[in-house]
């Protein structure tokens, strides 16, 4: 009977792992080395190939000072290609930063490569920092804030489930929500107009402003927000983003109404 017990438990560990891995082509490694031990390798004819089609329009668009990195080509949910070739990428960004004033050593490309490998994360770890780079980009960007017109369409996205379209938001809010809460509690002059006007001219998601937006129920995952650190729960982390956020903004708009009527 314990034999038994014990068989149905490793399948079932087994079962919960194969659903985590995330395949990828071997060639995404290799060109991620290239382009970041700047050896001239990485315009070779092996880079060719369509497996870096997208993550080549992606690097070359996320570099531009003005962009279109909030259109459905780079929001629709990437291949797993993509989604280990950005990440690599990340990780390499995190390691260049290492030093004494982190407490981390400062380790060769080829090796930050072979670890991040060994423990690649799940799907949707990959797909929070894929989003993560996008909404970084757009909170660095955009001054003013002028995405009034772009509405995303989480239906639209190639987006699985709940938990897909939830990461797509909640970084959006842990980026330029935060923004947004920002500007509603810092006391500076017109503080709330600048809130207002920012919230304006944000992108809409499913057609609605963000404070408007319902936030699907959604499975939880860890992730990893601070290299020093042990990972944590996405929804801990990013969730509260967004509530404050909405919050902060609600409180910002009812003192504006209320000091008007004082007038």
């Amino acid at each position: 009977m314990k034999i038994k017990i014990f068989v149905i438990i490793f399948l079932l560990v087994n079962s919960t792992f194969g659903q985590n891995k995330v395949e990828y082509n071997e060639i995404i490694p290799k060109y991620i080395t290239a382009i970041w031990e700047k050896n001239g390798t990485s315009d070779n004819q092996e880079f060719d190939v369509i497996e870096l089609e997208e993550i080549k329009l992606f690097f070359a668009e996320i570099r531009k000072k003005q962009n279109n990195i909030t259109s459905d080509i780079f929001l629709k949910k990437p291949t797993n290609n993509t989604l280990v070739a950005h990440y690599l990428s990340v990780k390499l960004q995190w390691n260049a930063f290492n030093g004494p004033h982190v407490g981390l050593r400062k380790l060769a490309t080829k090796k930050v490569i072979k670890n991040s490998i060994k423990k690649l994360p799940t799907k949707n770890e990959l797909l929070a920092f894929y989003y993560s780079t996008i909404f970084i980009d757009v909170l660095n960007k955009r001054k003013p804030m002028d995405l009034a017109e772009t509405n995303i369409d989480l239906e639209n996205l190639n987006l699985d489930d709940n938990t897909e379209k939830a990461i797509l938001f909640l970084t959006a809010m842990r980026h330029v929500g935060n923004q947004v809460t920002s500007y509603s509690t810092h006391r500076f002059p017109d503080n709330c107009s600048r809130a207002k006007k920012y919230v304006e001219n944000m992108p809409k998601f499913n057609g609605k402003a963000f404070y408007l937006f319902e936030l699907p129920e959604f499975n939880d995952f860890k992730i990893e927000i601070d290299k020093r650190y042990p990972k944590s729960s996405f929804k801990k982390r990013y969730i509260p983003e967004f509530k404050n956020a909405k919050s902060a903004y609600a409180k910002c708009i009812t003192e504006e109404k209320n000091n008007k009527q004082q007038e």
